[in-house]
């Protein structure tokens, strides 16, 4: 029992509010920066704690106000709690002023929170600047183009959705993890400025982890001592609504500047992150600005756990467990307990049986350290959600389902406003002329180099091709890739035994001395006209014999071995040859032939023979791999054929992808310098020796897209310049197909000019069309 009257400590911040429920009186404790929300009696019994009147005067008051009857164990109850919590003038508030500055990390490991500074000072500066942000002027401008970006993003969300592909990318992550916290930032300092604009202290601002995820916050707990509910609602809706302002801001951007801008990719970034935190912002089923705004407008406070709890006190009564008296709620608020708690409940319940149905797939796909940490957090939400649920009320809050209650340092006075005179500090200004005119100047008269970079694929400078010049039989491959071979070394031989044999005798026929009396020789009779008639005869059956038991069987069922498929070939191409002479022949005789005609087949037959060795036309490289060279041996080929490809690499040419909207200052003989991948930290120079006449959609490859192709999806094609320079390669570093990166030198031009010149083609070309 408390032996003297208690007095209730006078440094409590008190506010008194009208609810749906009645009067209330919020109380903040400004050592723990706990809140405490005080109904009619409660109000009633504390305004009487003075330090001077008994308990039992107390207890007569409050029935003879309230018409009821108030036990002194009730009244002994209620007075014991007031002191537990430090609201009572004791020891309790010394040992609570001991412990709440040590409090800097807290939370759960679902709920992780560390207080970074006190930020009330910086608040305290801030808030007189940003007056403008606190007027019907930039609601309404703000409100305008939240809707603009709205309607933009409807419109184009094809395009979005093709952009957004840029960021899935791991060089993306450092640039999207910076411009999140610096609009995260944004958005929990408008929260406190609102606090701060409307009276309120800001005491607290930090790094936390939700569900191991990052995010900022801002301790803006003051905002629940303001009377009106509007003001409440405003603290909690600003940061929302200022990031959505970010976001509008963001997308203008996005439609306005070109693709390949900086500005445009900031803009991106920034559109995809603050849409997708908007929808998790808002939602009040995570503790977040969508929770708070939610109890602030139907004035319940740790609406989360209250509903849990009268959720479970219902399963409780439904399975006859033992229920724990609970105090008088209203139709209203069971009703919104026992909404909120369902589907909340129902929520948690899902993300369980998924983390469940996650961990399964990860134990049987034999990964244990994932299962261990997915396992885990489901024992974390089972553990809290069911104490939530079935815990008596002695159990103390959860920092992940009430959260509400927050600590922080003893409150700071409020700053003085500034002393103002008559007098004024010149000072300044004239440092800002002074920066205004160096600015001006070096814009004016200094000059920098103008610079175009881009991707580049190296080519060699010449690319020969071995070809066969007749068909044959592919007998020899005389070099192997990366043999240095000079013009007219051998590289293949075209060979068969059956086949030299056939050209020898058709050879030996047309070289008949002038002296034999030959089929060429004098007049033909007719019995030469009948030998050659039937020796054509013979051939075509040869021929057609060749085709009925050679290649032409059904190869798909094995019935031919690829040898055997191979002799047939080189059979009926003997064949062929055999026909093709005995057809010369006859038609010779029937015309008569002379001593030209005999001349003109020795010619030709003197002509291809040399044609069975292959040749390099060029000087350079074997560029053909080994392992094609070494499968050519044995393969009949056809006129034309690719036998080997021969590089010339003294000099190699760098095809450089140049963006069209960069290509008006590049001209021929501008220096180049090159950086390959492959040798990062040497430099290979050239100059400019040709500029492609027509662009190419994409990086420079692909075929360029028609002129008369005007739909939507060519303008926003991106498009390229192919400039080619070449680069001395004697040693060789540089080898075809390799890529890097190119800067062309354009010349020294007035910085102004450069400027000029970027925001020129920062700008989308489309706006030019609107006017």
């Amino acid at each position: 029992m408390i032996l003297s009257p208690p007095k209730l400590r006078s440094d409590l911040t008190v506010s008194h509010q009208q609810t749906a429920a009645g009067t209330v009186l919020v109380v903040k404790d400004p050592v723990s920066s706990d809140f405490f929300r005080f109904r009619a009696v409660e109000q009633f019994v504390a305004r009487q704690l003075d330090g001077q009147t008994p308990l039992e005067a107390v207890r007569q008051r409050t029935e003879k106000e309230f018409g009821g009857s108030l036990s002194p164990e009730a009244l002994s109850a209620f007075i014991k709690i007031l002191n537990q919590n430090g609201l009572l003038e004791s020891g309790e508030s010394t040992k609570r002023n001991g412990t709440a500055d040590r409090r800097r990390i807290r939370g759960s490991p679902l709920y992780f929170r560390v207080k970074v500074f006190d930020p009330n000072r910086l608040m305290a500066r801030l808030v007189r600047r940003a007056r403008c942000f606190f007027t019907p002027h930039f609601l309404a401008l703000s409100a305008t183009l939240i809707l603009l970006a709205a309607g933009i993003t409807v419109l184009n969300w094809s395009d979005l959705g093709e952009n957004v592909s840029r960021l899935y990318r791991l060089s993306a992550v450092p640039l999207l993890v910076t411009i999140v916290l610096v609009v995260g930032s944004a958005h929990e300092f408008a929260h406190g400025l609102t606090c701060k604009h409307f009276g309120g202290e800001v005491h607290e601002m930090g790094f936390m982890l939700i569900y191991f995820q990052p995010a900022l916050y801002c301790n803006v707990s003051d905002a629940w001592l303001f009377p009106e509910k509007s003001k409440r609602l405003w603290v909690g809706f600003a940061g929302p609504y200022f990031e959505l302002f970010l976001w509008a801001l963001a997308t203008l951007a996005w439609r306005l500047t070109d693709m390949e801008t900086w500005i445009n990719y900031v803009a991106l970034i920034v559109m995809t992150t603050s849409g997708v935190k908007t929808l998790f912002n808002f939602n009040p089923l995570i503790k977040l600005d969508g929770y708070y705004l939610l109890s602030d407008y139907l004035e319940i406070p740790n609406l989360r756990r209250r509903s849990f709890r009268y959720v479970g006190d219902l399963i409780k009564r439904l399975f006859t467990f033992e229920l724990q008296p609970a105090g008088e709620l209203s139709r209203r608020e069971r009703r919104t307990y026992l909404i909120y708690g369902l589907v909340g409940s129902a929520a948690s319940f899902s993300l369980l049986g998924y983390i469940l149905v996650k961990a399964s797939s990860l134990l049987q796909s034999h990964r244990p350290m994932a299962f261990l940490f997915f396992a885990g957090f489901a024992g974390l939400k089972v553990r809290r959600r069911f104490r939530r649920l079935f815990g008596g009320p002695s159990d103390g809050s959860d920092e992940l389902d009430d959260g509400d209650d927050f600590s922080a340092p003893t409150a700071v006075s409020p700053e003085p406003e500034p002393k103002t005179g008559n007098t004024r500090s010149w000072k300044p200004w004239i440092v800002r002329v002074a920066l205004a005119g160096a600015l001006i100047g070096v814009l004016s008269y200094a000059h920098m180099e103008l610079v175009v970079s881009g991707p580049f694929d190296l080519r060699p400078e010449e690319t020969t091709d071995v070809r066969s010049p007749i068909e044959g039989i592919i007998d020899a491959i005389y070099v192997d890739e990366g043999d240095k071979v000079k013009a007219g070394d051998l590289i293949a031989r075209l060979g068969g035994q059956d086949w030299q044999g056939g050209r020898g005798q058709t050879e030996t026929e047309v070289t008949r001395p002038p002296s034999d009396p030959g089929p060429f020789r004098g007049s033909p009779t007719e019995a030469e006209i009948a030998a050659a008639k039937a020796a054509v005869s013979r051939a075509e059956r040869q021929l057609n014999y060749a085709h009925l038991h050679g290649f032409e069987q059904p190869v798909e069922a094995n019935v031919v071995p690829r040898i055997e498929r191979e002799k047939a070939l080189q059979r009926t191409l003997i064949a062929e040859k055999d026909l093709v002479e005995t057809q010369r022949r006859l038609i010779a005789l029937l015309s008569g032939a002379g001593p030209e005609s005999v001349d003109a087949t020795k010619a030709q037959t003197r002509l291809e023979n040399p044609r069975l060795s292959i040749t390099s036309p060029a000087t350079g490289v074997i560029a053909t791999s080994s392992r094609q060279l070494k499968g050519m041996r044995g393969e009949l080929v056809r006129k034309g054929d690719l036998i080997a490809r021969v590089y010339n690499l003294r000099k190699i040419a760098a095809e450089i992808s140049i963006p069209e909207k960069e290509i008006a200052d590049i001209q021929l003989g501008q220096k180049v310098t090159l950086r390959a991948r492959g040798y990062p930290g040497k430099e290979f120079h050239g100059t400019v020796d040709s500029i492609a006449v027509s662009a190419q959609e994409g990086s420079g490859s692909g075929t360029p897209t028609s002129p008369r192709t005007f739909s939507r999806e060519a303008r926003g094609a991106t498009r390229s310049v192919l400039v080619t320079t070449l680069i001395d390669n004697e040693f060789p570093l540089l080898k075809p197909e390799m890529t890097g990166e190119a800067k062309i030198y354009c010349g020294r031009e007035r910085t102004l000019d450069l400027v000029k010149r970027r925001l020129a083609r920062t700008v989308r070309i489309d706006l030019w069309s609107w006017w």
